[in-house]
C-alpha cells in the first residue's frame, strides 16, 4: 500500500515551454499513472495529440478549463470526469479561466506508445518508462520506406 499526503506534497515543474506550462505532484509511477496537475491560467496542458496505446482520462477538482478536440471547446470544471481511449480523437487542455485548474490525471500504459500531434504534423513513439525510456519523434513527411537502406533487399 501507498499513501501519498498531497497536501504536503510540492508542486513540481512539469512543463514550461511557451503557452504550455504545468506543475504536478506525481502519485504513482506504475503502470497506472497518477498525477495531481496545475495548470494556470491562460496555459496549455500538452500540445494538441492524440495516443494510440495509452489510454488518458482526468477527473477535475478545481478551476475551470476548456478540452480541445477535432469537434471544437468543450468547458469543463469541478466534478467533471474526462477519459480518452486509445486510437481516439486528439485532445488538449486550455485555461480560459482566471483560476488554476487542478485536476487528477491518469493514464494506463503498457510500456510502448505511438503519439501523433495534427497541428505539427509530427508523431512519436516510446518504448519504456520514465527515466530510462527512449522516445524518438519525427515529421510525418520524413518517412521512409521499409527496405531503405537495407543492402539485403536489393
Amino acid at each position: 500500500m501507498k499513501i501519498v499526503k498531497t497536501n504536503d506534497a510540492p508542486w513540481t515543474d512539469a512543463m514550461s515551454q511557451g503557452a504550455y506550462q504545468q506543475q504536478r505532484k506525481p502519485l504513482t509511477s506504475s503502470a497506472l499513472g497518477a498525477s495531481l496537475w496545475r495548470l494556470p491560467p491562460g496555459k496549455k496542458s500538452f500540445p494538441f495529440h492524440s495516443h494510440h496505446i495509452t489510454e488518458e482520462a482526468l477527473f477535475v477538482v478545481s478551476g475551470t478549463a476548456k478540452v480541445r478536440t477535432p469537434e471544437g471547446l468543450t468547458a469543463i470544471g469541478p466534478g467533471d470526469f474526462i477519459s480518452f481511449e486509445p486510437g481516439g480523437p486528439a485532445h488538449q487542455l486550455i485555461n480560459d479561466g482566471t483560476n488554476d485548474l487542478v485536476y487528477l490525471g491518469l493514464s494506463v500504459g503498457k510500456g510502448v506508445d505511438v503519439v501523433e500531434y495534427p497541428d505539427t504534423g509530427k508523431v512519436s513513439s516510446s518504448i519504456g518508462a520514465f527515466p530510462n525510456g527512449q522516445r524518438f519523434i519525427f515529421k510525418k513527411d520524413s518517412q521512409v520506406g521499409y527496405f531503405d537502406g537495407d543492402q539485403d533487399a536489393t
